[in-house]
């Protein structure tokens, strides 16, 4: 592939995302064909960055190099967070930066402070107006790839948003336990139909409103067929995707209007043993899901690479009062946060902070040198091979953390739910989740923990998705020695 910028872009990216591929295929197809050379470039980039290509986007590619790929779908990437909810549950503040600040490269000036507000929506419906593109005021990936070419053009970097949930809480129409039946119904129909009118290898669904594990198995092949994230929830963004796929079929399109959020409140109980490692999603004593996760040792010990020794996850009653990236001050790949832009100047790395400020990671302007233990040398933020990667993804508390606060004293607790930088790698964020049902899973890839709550970055996006973890949410920690019973009261 000629255009070399785009493909050095992806090259030091720690994940190729849908919005990544389509860029460079793009570039690809300028001339309107896909020549050898080309096609051979890509098949390399295949091999070269296995590990790094999300599921959708290792499809895409391979069925363009097959001669056989649809269209793609516009996704809505990033929107304001709806009045009065957290903000961190619905975007990356380090992605509303990296997109205000190429909003002011690009002409549109706007405040670069993480936020998502009135200000960032004009200037980009702006942009959007500008380019001849309905001016929205959020950033799907239409608008998207049409920014980066223009900053291309500049010689400006590229913007490239987490690939981290995607899925926003207020974009989720209907999931297993979280769906109504007219819904339902109509979904399954449209999966039949698509089945029936595109051949695809599915079974056939029952139309009975129930949305169950065979109506997400179905679903998750049509995303796979759409290049879109197998979550086996019906968001905004696969309700739109079917609709592309329903119309040419005659088939009765999707309503893709999110409901009103189910108001009753859900419990999360953690059973820490080692025949559990789960934590269970309870409303009203139903099970609703339940997801891998794994907490410290039932025993106290050293650890002989920490100043912070391995405990046991305390049993206890608490309540999640936050949600969001977090630094710490007592683990040092941890005090620069999770998603943080970085940067090289005078051989010293910069960080950029979720408020768009960049400071000092290291040397004698650190903003971390008094801290105990040290801050990390310049080396430990680079590559192997000694590049430097465009964002810190090796903070030991992940891309996302859940605070708790004890609901009987009303203290914070140091233990917190999060997932660790060997989960959040791209080869490991996509694994199929349901796996970690089996104790002995879900302590192979979660790892023990110092004594915070372990659970798989995906499946962590997925209780915030759908509302089940989130400032308020009841957190139950239970014994090393007791077991879940379906038919046990709710604590």
């Amino acid at each position: 592939m000629p255009r070399q910028p785009v493909l050095r872009f992806l090259s030091k990216d720690g994940n190729l995302d849908i919005e990544d591929v389509a860029l460079a295929v793009e570039r690809a197809l300028d001339d309107g064909r896909l020549s050898v050379l080309e096609a051979n470039e890509l098949r390399q980039a295949l091999d070269t960055w296995s590990e790094r290509f999300e599921p959708a986007a290792r499809r895409y590619l391979e069925d363009l190099l097959a001669g056989k790929a649809r269209r793609l779908v516009n996704r809505v990437l990033l929107a304001p967070h709806p009045r009065g909810e957290p903000k961190d549950l619905y975007y990356a503040r380090t992605d509303v930066v990296a997109l205000q600040e190429a909003l002011g490269w690009l002409g549109h000036p706007t405040a670069i402070d993480g936020d998502f507000g009135p200000g960032t929506g004009r200037a980009l419906s702006a942009f959007q107006e500008s380019q001849g593109i309905d001016p929205s005021g959020v950033l799907d990936s239409r608008t998207l790839s049409r920014m980066n070419h223009t900053l291309e053009a500049q010689g400006r970097p590229l913007v490239d948003l987490s690939p981290r949930a995607r899925i926003r809480p207020d974009a989720v129409i209907a999931a297993t336990h979280a769906a109504d039946r007219d819904t339902t119904k109509a979904l399954q129909r449209a999966l039949n139909g698509l089945r029936t009118h595109y051949g695809l290898d599915t079974t056939r669904l029952s139309v009975d409103g129930d949305f169950g594990p065979a109506t997400a198995a179905a679903l998750r092949s049509l995303q796979a067929y759409a290049y879109l994230p197998e979550t086996g929830i019906l968001d905004v963004s696969t309700a739109e995707a079917l609709n592309l796929l329903l119309a040419p079929a005659g088939l009765a399109l999707l309503d893709t209007t999110p409901p009103e959020p189910d108001a009753r409140p859900v419990e999360l109980h953690f059973y820490p043993g080692p025949e559990e490692h789960k934590v269970y999603v309870l409303r009203g004593g139903d099970v609703l899901e339940a997801y891998g996760m794994v907490g410290g040792e039932p025993e106290a010990r050293d650890d002989e690479h920490s100043d912070i020794d391995y405990s046991p996850t305390p049993a206890g009653t608490y309540e999640v009062i936050r949600v969001d990236p977090h630094a710490s001050w007592s683990w040092a790949f941890s005090y620069v946060p999770f998603g943080s832009h970085l940067r090289e100047v005078g051989g010293e790395i910069q960080f950029r902070d979720g408020g768009g400020v960049w400071r000092f990671a290291t040397g004698p302007e650190g903003v971390f040198k008094d801290r105990t233990p040290p801050p990390l040398l310049a080396a430990h933020y680079r590559n192997s091979d000694g590049s430097l990667p465009p964002t810190w993804t090796r903070s030991e508390f992940g891309h996302l953390r859940g605070l708790l606060r004890d609901v009987r004293t009303g203290r914070t607790q140091g233990h917190m739910i999060h997932s660790s930088p060997y989960a959040e790698l791209t080869k490991h964020y996509f694994t199929d989740t349901e796996a970690l049902d089996d104790a002995a899973s879900a302590l192979d890839l979660l790892r023990v923990s110092h004594g915070c709550e372990h659970i798989h970055p995906k499946d962590m996006d997925e209780l915030v998705a759908r509302g089940w973890m989130r400032p308020g949410t009841r957190f139950v920690v239970h014994g090393y020695d007791e077991r879940f019973s379906e038919g046990r009261a709710l604590v």
